[in-house]
């Protein structure tokens, strides 16, 4: 007879996807046991498995659920905004607020992907190429003489490393709200953006595939 879940199951296997990535975040995938989990967790690695089969799993179920849940605040978010302008505004917010309430699901995205399995790591980064398109349409709409050319594609990796990698100086309880660093970013982007030149060569530039950048979620150099 299949166990009964409990009432708490569903609190308690969020709970050790969200302490499960504060160790993904501070030692890496590769460093990380089952053991080391449960420590956190405060459980049994028994018990540990009754949610979980394996330490992959728990990192493909807490990727799969962040970017998902970015996805769909990123259509509720673009929904509500016709100017393009606006919407990179709201959107560059949203990003920056998701990373400072995430961090750690954040991190592990940017540096544990490439230890999932093929066919999980592929189906990740189909989602997160939906982000860059949603980014990448956005600019176009700023820069339409841009729509024929690489450019929009190496803009658009320009402003993830822009953000994605904040995480390794900026505190969201620091002077500067992820709001006010939010804004901050598009300011400065846009600015030079919409005065930044086509490039003389026809937009011939060598961009990395989006695959290997999606890999590790607008940021990372990956392995594709």
């Amino acid at each position: 007879m299949a166990r009964t879940r409990s009432a708490e199951y569903d609190n308690i296997h969020d709970t050790i996807l969200e302490r499960a990535a504060s160790v993904f975040a501070q030692r890496g995938y590769a460093a990380t046991s089952i053991g080391d989990i449960a420590e956190a967790c405060e459980c049994s690695k028994s018990r540990l498995y009754h949610y979980f089969t394996s330490k992959e799993a728990i990192l493909s179920d807490m990727l799969t659920s962040h970017v998902e849940s970015l996805l769909m605040k990123c259509r509720q978010t673009l929904y509500g905004y016709q100017d393009p302008e606006e919407r990179f505004r709201q959107l560059t917010r949203l990003f920056l607020d998701v990373y400072s309430v995430s961090r750690d699901q954040h991190v592990a995205l940017l540096t544990c992907a490439e230890f999932l399995a093929p066919e999980t790591r592929k189906v990740l980064v189909a989602k997160q190429r939906e982000l860059i398109a949603y980014v990448r349409d956005i600019l176009l709409q700023l820069r339409p003489d841009l729509a024929h050319s690489s450019t929009a594609h190496v803009d658009t990796m320009l402003f993830f490393g822009m953000i994605n990698w904040t995480y390794t100086w900026y505190h969201a309880d620091g002077a500067v709200t992820p709001n006010e660093l939010a804004d901050r970013t598009v300011d400065l982007f846009v600015k030079g953006y919409a005065n930044a030149p086509a490039p003389a060569n026809g937009g011939t530039a060598h961009a990395k595939p989006e695959g290997r950048h999606a890999a590790r979620h607008e940021g990372r150099g990956a392995k594709e």
